[in-house]
């Protein structure tokens, strides 16, 4: 599958890192939630609200890619 997702921290409007939560490479906002049990929350790039919800860190990653790959027109690689 495509680019390698990395994260790094989201900031707020004054630079200042938003805590538990990313941004990645590609735009995905991730956060950590802990309503009621911890969990990481995924959300598109320009979305309000998150498309997936998993309890492993390590799943981000997969899951954006997917939806990346899922979004591409039929045809285009």
């Amino acid at each position: 599958m495509g680019e390698h997702i990395r994260w790094k921290p989201k900031l707020d409007s004054r630079l200042d890192p938003i805590p538990d939560c990313w941004l990645t490479n590609a735009g995905y906002t991730v956060a950590k939630v802990r309503a009621p049990a911890e969990r990481f929350t995924i959300t598109r790039p320009g979305d309000a609200a998150p498309f997936a919800y998993t309890d492993a860190g390590d799943d981000v990653p997969k899951l954006i890619s997917a939806d990346i790959e899922a979004s591409k027109p039929p045809g285009v690689n």
